[in-house]
């Protein structure tokens, strides 16, 4: 009888230890268990799932997690820059990158198709990312959030599952003029019957004096383009691709007090910070192409209700009109200044970088001329 009472009690305490597991301070917590079924629906197997639990806070009225303590969970790396206030994490193998105020997720120079996500950061310029960032961007199952705590699955599965990264060995400095132009030979002429503007101030690497910084991309007027433009004048996507960002809630710059107070900034630090720029382009539409291609289409005055995040478009697609919005005719409300303006990035870097200015004007007269 003895032998009988002792050899349940050991069975007891070996079944307890397989059910819980101890953190270092001996506090325990018990695993869930997913119990998978055979072909009659009888349970025929339990595995132990990896769950990590993580505070949620309300940041700008946004439901988000703190950076630092979910990279912590995760085994990831962060940087998170004040001055362009951008975050960079380090996850396995994938870089991410987001930059504040703006909707759009670039993991290894490629930009998601999502609104959930975005950077939200507090009174102490501490970095969050919204609850989004975890299902979506780490492509893992999310638990509902709860008591202000969120859940999700985290384990050597979930990274071998992600989708693989399109990026391949891509060197953007090691392009010739040539081969640039094979490269971005597909995309058409976002204004029909437009041509390339030769004046220095409207293509790449202009400089911009009042902002101290560099003119990104390419502008079309109507009076080096050789077309009429007005509100009316239709931007074409280009090419096969996919909307990762549209600005239906666009807000203008309340004033041009509130914007000069941007322009003194970047003139103070000598550069224009992100997440400045990105105002002053105004409104947007961005459309991410194949071979880590994607375009920029700036001050905007309107775009189409039907043109949405994740949208499929190709070149007779029209995902806007041109406009003035960011710029200081749009704050004054002049109605002058309008024009397209058009960034052109591979993985996620500038096109023309590697290019004097006389390269860059023979690229792009080689795609549309």
């Amino acid at each position: 009888m003895k032998v009988w009472i002792t050899t349940m009690l050991m069975s007891i305490f070996l079944i307890g230890c397989t059910m819980f597991n101890g953190d270092e301070n001996g506090n325990r917590e018990q695993l869930p268990k997913e119990t998978e079924e055979n072909s009659t629906g009888e349970g025929v197997e339990e595995t132990v799932r990896n769950e990590i639990t993580i505070d949620v806070f309300s940041v700008n009225g946004k439901e988000v997690v703190a950076v630092d303590q979910l990279m912590e969970k995760i085994d990831g790396m962060y940087e998170f820059d004040e001055v362009n206030r951008s975050l960079t994490m380090e996850v396995a193998d994938r870089e991410f990158f987001l930059v504040d105020e703006i909707p759009v997720l670039e993991v290894n120079g490629e930009y998601l198709a999502t609104d959930e996500i975005t950077l939200q950061i507090d009174e102490e310029m501490t970095p969050h990312v919204t609850v989004g960032f975890v299902e979506k961007g780490l492509e893992t199952e999310v638990n509902d959030v709860e008591s202000n705590l969120v859940t999700f699955v985290w384990e050597e599965e979930v990274i071998q599952a992600w989708s693989p990264a399109n990026r391949e060995e891509f060197d953007l400095f090691s392009l010739s003029v040539e081969e640039m132009i094979d490269y971005l030979s597909f995309l058409e002429k976002p204004i029909e019957g437009a041509q390339v503007s030769t004046q220095e101030s409207h293509l790449p690497g202009a400089p911009r004096p009042y902002r101290n910084g560099t003119h990104e991309g390419i502008d079309w007027y109507e009076h080096t383009s050789g077309t009429a433009i007005t509100t009316d004048t239709p931007i074409y996507a280009m090419g096969e691709g996919i909307v990762v960002r549209a600005d239906h809630d666009f807000i203008e710059y309340k004033s041009p007090e509130v914007r000069n107070e941007d322009l003194e900034l970047s003139a103070e630090l000598g550069l224009t910070p992100e997440y400045i720029l990105d105002r002053l382009r105004g409104k947007q539409v961005w459309v991410q192409y194949d071979n880590g291609i994607m375009n920029r289409f700036a001050h905007l005055d309107r775009i189409p209700d039907d043109i949405r995040v994740g949208d499929k478009v190709d070149a007779e697609t029209i995902i806007g009109y041109v406009g003035n919005t960011g710029s200081s005719h749009s704050v004054n409300g002049d109605g002058g200044g309008l024009h397209l303006h058009q960034d052109l990035l591979i993985y996620g870097e500038l096109f023309w970088e590697p290019y004097t200015p006389e390269e860059v004007q023979q690229i792009l007269r080689a795609i549309w001329e």
